[in-house]
């Protein structure tokens, strides 16, 4: 974003405008906290649906409220969805009655909002601070309430599909939409010559593109069981007492992610992982106390991988221990082994 100023306020000849490094540093200030506001919207509401945002990210393209849950009805999905355009609609409304409250403010915010006339006003800094605020609020909003993926019109009309049509064909509706979508606003953006609205859609049909195959790649999951990619257990053990250098001596014989982690009794305490070995300690004298994952997911043979991915994500741990009805160890499943497994096809028949 520095730069981004830089660029705008320096002009050849003359160098550096301070007075325009200043204003475009005030925009982007506003625009953050516009964007903040609208992500505020949708954690606030998720909160108040017993769902809570494990964070607010903001980048130059806009922000993101990422939500671990969504609400169990659908009424209130929709609501979460629809408070970040909502929250701007409030910002927008604001600014409009501060703007009709100034000296001709019903010229003023028509200076702001149509594109094209031939009105002729000298807003102050404020009225432009207003204007801005009116303008980019209710653009926030109405491009927000697009019905493509990942923008909030998209999940709101994939939250309303879902009953009646099901999971799977309410993505797939949304994330085409998506990719059709940025394509348009793609083409909208080169005729207005807006690199920024070029790249937001690119950024939109992209995000489109990968949830259209995180979908694909689940019903796969769903169709494959976990005997396909399961790891027999190992003769050899690695107990908690021992050393890192021990550790990182087995991992040297095999070509295993993870290894499990075992205490005195023989029994699974979870997991160790030689990246996490080699970048938390050079000292191979170390017990492995400090460094093994002493969580892990269990399962059975005859699930799927879907299900057990799935498990293993949401107590994210390195894998699954493999039980038979005897409630004997019969191997390990591992996130690693997985993903190969939904490798391109390319990798995959290389592999074969």
């Amino acid at each position: 974003m520095p730069a981004a100023i830089g660029y705008f306020a320096w002009q050849p000849g003359y160098g550096m405008n301070w007075a325009a490094a200043g204003w475009w540093s005030l925009v982007s200030l506003l625009l953050f906290s516009f964007i903040l506001v609208h992500e505020l919207g949708h954690a606030l509401v998720a909160r108040d649906r017993g769902v809570v945002a494990e964070r607010i990210i903001l980048f130059p393209l806009g922000g993101g409220a990422y939500l671990p849950d969504r609400p169990e009805q659908t009424w209130a999905e929709v609501l979460v969805y629809a408070a970040g355009p909502l929250a701007n609609i409030f910002l927008a409304l604001l600014a409009w009655i501060a703007l009709l409250l100034r000296p001709d403010g019903e010229l003023l915010i028509a200076y702001f909002l149509r594109l094209s006339g031939n009105l002729v006003v000298f807003p102050g800094l404020l009225d432009q601070v207003l204007g801005l605020t009116l303008s980019v609020n209710l653009l926030l909003a109405l491009g927000n309430l697009l019905p493509a993926y990942p923008l909030d019109g998209g999940r709101i009309l994939r939250a309303l599909l879902r009953k009646p049509a099901g999971e799977r064909p309410a993505t797939v509706i949304v994330t085409v939409l998506g990719v059709l979508i940025g394509l348009v606003l793609v083409v909208v953006g080169y005729r207005l010559g807006d690199p920024l609205l070029m790249a937001g859609a690119v950024f939109i049909s992209g995000l489109s593109v990968m949830e259209y195959r995180s979908g694909w790649q689940r019903r796969r999951l769903a169709k494959r069981w976990v005997p396909e990619v399961i790891r027999q257990p190992r003769q050899e053990k690695l107990y908690l007492g021992q050393t890192v250098g021990e550790a990182k001596q087995q991992f040297a014989q095999t070509d295993w992610p993870v290894l499990p982690v075992f205490n005195r009794w023989n029994e699974h305490l979870g997991f160790v992982d030689l990246d996490v070995l080699e970048a938390e300690t050079e000292d191979d004298a170390a017990t492995l106390h400090a460094f093994a994952e002493t969580e892990f997911v269990a399962a059975s043979p005859d699930e799927d991988l879907l299900t057990v991915t799935e498990r293993i994500v949401a107590a994210n741990v390195y894998g699954a221990i493999i039980y038979d009805n005897n409630r004997q160890v019969t191997g390990y499943v591992f996130t690693h082994d997985v993903m190969r497994l939904l490798g391109r096809w390319y990798d995959r028949f290389r592999r074969k």
